[in-house]
């Protein structure tokens, strides 16, 4: 039914047992006799096993398991495309480790991976108009928190719908325009609630 499916059960216990990591076999069912004499084979002896048409071992899917599987794999691809969208955007050490937690090492090496090279120097500040177009887009988002992965949706959204512009903002200068946007913000809620 499985061709090789022994041959390879009995390759994984060698190596297991190699390391001495009995417990390992001990988790797939395998007893103390049956690891000593696995671990005695000779070679022809396991190429022998191996070729049997019958298999040993039982083979069930566990399919709660394997959801969360890919659910989870869904989830880190999405995960690395946002972050690769983010650099080649123009996010800034600083916004790839809010949003995403990782090092200055690993943006600079993602950026030398996707080709992205980062002028050297401050941020350029936007002009009034790049500024104001940068407001009332992401107005239209009405994202509530500015630290969740639908705010940097929303942020390089909007630095994708100027990058027509003559003088195109990176996504780092829309992320400060934003922060400082909502920090205003904050400070006249406050206010009004004295």
């Amino acid at each position: 039914m499985y061709p090789f499916l022994n041959y390879i059960m009995l390759t994984v216990v060698l190596r297991a047992l190699r390391e001495g990591n009995i417990n390992y076999c001990e988790a797939m069912g395998f007893t103390h006799d049956e690891m000593n004499l696995i671990g005695k084979l000779s070679v022809p002896e396991l190429i022998s096993i191996g070729l049997l048409s019958t298999p040993f071992v039982d083979i069930s899917v566990r399919h709660d398991i394997l959801r969360q599987f890919l659910i989870l794999s869904r989830n880190e691809s999405r995960r690395h495309e946002q972050l690769n969208r983010a650099v080649r955007l123009g996010g800034s050490i600083a916004l790839m480790n809010r949003y995403f937690g990782i090092s200055s090492k690993e943006v600079c090496a993602r950026r030398r991976l996707l080709g992205i090279a980062v002028p050297n120097g401050r941020t350029p500040t936007p002009d009034e108009e790049t500024d104001a177009e940068i407001w009332n887009q992401w107005k239209k988002y009405q994202v509530e928190n500015i630290d969740s992965p639908e705010a940097l949706d929303a942020m390089m959204q909007v630095t994708e719908n100027l990058s027509s512009c003559t003088d195109s903002p990176s996504l780092t200068v829309v992320w400060n325009c934003i922060m400082h946007y909502e920090r205003e913000a904050a400070v006249r809620r406050i206010r009004r609630a004295r």
